[in-house]
């Protein structure tokens, strides 16, 4: 057995160099409400260059439709799908409906139980639809009360940082170990190297437009920076989702200055977490959008600093697709058409943790895989016929007793050319 291992490390060194990146330690996803194709376009006319996420290594475009599939995604289903991986019907807030009403994981309580830290950041109320889908479950995106006390009671995450009320209360946030800001000053001035729970209430209801001056309330981009500053202490790593939400609430008016300030500012808030991950190989950089909303179409350049001419066809949700670009160690994570509800799974694929993210290319059976893991922590053998195609199959599951764990795969029916990992189960 002893030569058997020491076979698979020597050809694992000798191909790891050409088939895995460092494993994903820390996620920002950042999502633009209502941020299509044309908006994108548009904001790039008026910036006279391209916008940060532009210039990321990798792009797809995104579906969005919700369950049943034809409809018309509203936020709480299209963001679900994003947190969960499941289709569920409009207004619905990660939860199997249709189905039998249970709660569905997202990726904030996913990487909650690995031990990360979590924030979320918006610009509508704290309990808006978009970041109730990471941290909440309700049958309806309006039950803000019951999202609120999801937050504080049940997923906890470490940061949330929006529009004050609508179901979010100083003492209920005080009540529940937070330290809370309610406006700018305040969050500035904070002292978040000391803080491990905090809530920013900023007003009560939705930030006003970026065109219009957003008055004692923070912007988005210092949202974000605060966010990555309490966060960034965790070693095991963190998880953020930061939105741009009135991208969405401009295009519902189809008023095209206020859709840019906010596209600005949103660009603003993905250039402070780009320079924040700037040299990190154990960062996911992730910028999409639930929605198109307006369907909007760029008309005419009129040069940088100036609004484009655009036309309008809806004040409502489109079924266009969205695009999606993405930065960090992760080549293929985002290239042609994708679904909304593939990121759940591609990004807990990123998260394999580096110890056991042991990939090689097996001879004859039987294959024995081994590798340094953490005691009392459980490890699946899984195997697959390429390293680019196809899912990776069950092939064993043990609990570690020891550093070291060694799993067998003794009856595959097809041994040549199969590649194997062992994967750090939650």
């Amino acid at each position: 057995m002893k030569s058997r291992i020491h076979f698979f490390w020597i050809l694992l060194a000798a191909i790891l160099p050409l088939c895995r990146a460092e494993p994903v330690k820390n996620i920002i996803f950042l999502i633009g409400d209502g941020m299509g194709f044309q908006q994108v376009k548009a904001a790039r006319l008026y910036n006279g260059a391209p916008l940060v996420f532009e210039l990321f290594p990798y792009d797809a475009q995104q579906t969005t439709y919700p369950e049943p599939a034809g409809s018309v995604t509203d936020s709480a289903a299209a963001a679900t799908a994003l947190a969960t991986g499941v289709k569920v019907n409009n207004g619905v807030i990660s939860l199997k409906i249709p189905g039998d009403s249970s709660r569905l994981e997202t990726l904030l309580e996913y990487v909650k139980k690995r031990g990360w830290r979590t924030g979320l950041v918006t610009t509508k109320t704290m309990t808006d639809a978009t970041p109730a889908a990471f941290g909440a479950h309700a049958d309806s995106r309006y039950d803000s009360a019951v999202i609120a006390s999801e937050y504080l009671n049940s997923s906890r995450p470490n940061v949330l940082l929006g529009g004050g009320g609508s179901g979010m209360s100083v003492v209920a946030a005080e009540t529940a170990g937070y330290t809370v800001v309610t406006d700018r000053a305040e969050l500035l001035a904070l002292d978040l190297s000391s803080t491990e729970f905090l809530s920013g209430q900023f007003g009560s209801g939705n930030f006003p437009y970026e065109a219009d001056g957003i008055g004692d309330r923070p912007h988005l981009s210092e949202m974000t920076a605060a966010a990555l500053d309490l966060l960034d202490d965790d070693p095991d790593g963190f998880f953020l989702m930061a939105e741009g939400a009135l991208i969405d609430t401009a295009c519902h008016a189809n008023h095209l200055s206020r859709m840019m300030g906010e596209m600005m500012e949103f660009n603003q808030a993905v250039a402070v977490v780009t320079n924040w991950a700037a040299g990190r190989t154990d960062t996911l950089v992730l910028v999409t959008a639930d929605h198109e909303t307006g369907g909007l179409s760029v008309l005419a350049d009129n040069g940088a600093g100036t609004l484009p001419t655009v036309s309008w066809s809806t004040t409502g949700h489109t079924s266009s697709n969205v695009p999606v670009f993405v930065s960090g160690n992760l080549g293929g994570y985002a290239e042609g058409v994708m679904d909304n509800t593939q990121h759940f799974a591609r990004l807990t694929e990123a998260m394999l943790v580096s110890a056991s993210n042991l990939v090689l290319q097996a001879g004859n059976l039987p294959v024995s895989v081994g590798g340094s893991v953490v005691s009392g922590a459980v490890y699946r053998l899984e195997s697959r016929d390429s390293l680019v195609t196809g899912q990776w199959n069950p092939v064993a599951v043990s609990t570690a007793d020891a550093p070291v764990v060694i799993l067998s795969d003794t009856n595959s029916p097809r041994a040549d050319g199969r590649f194997y990992r062992l994967r750090s189960l939650p």
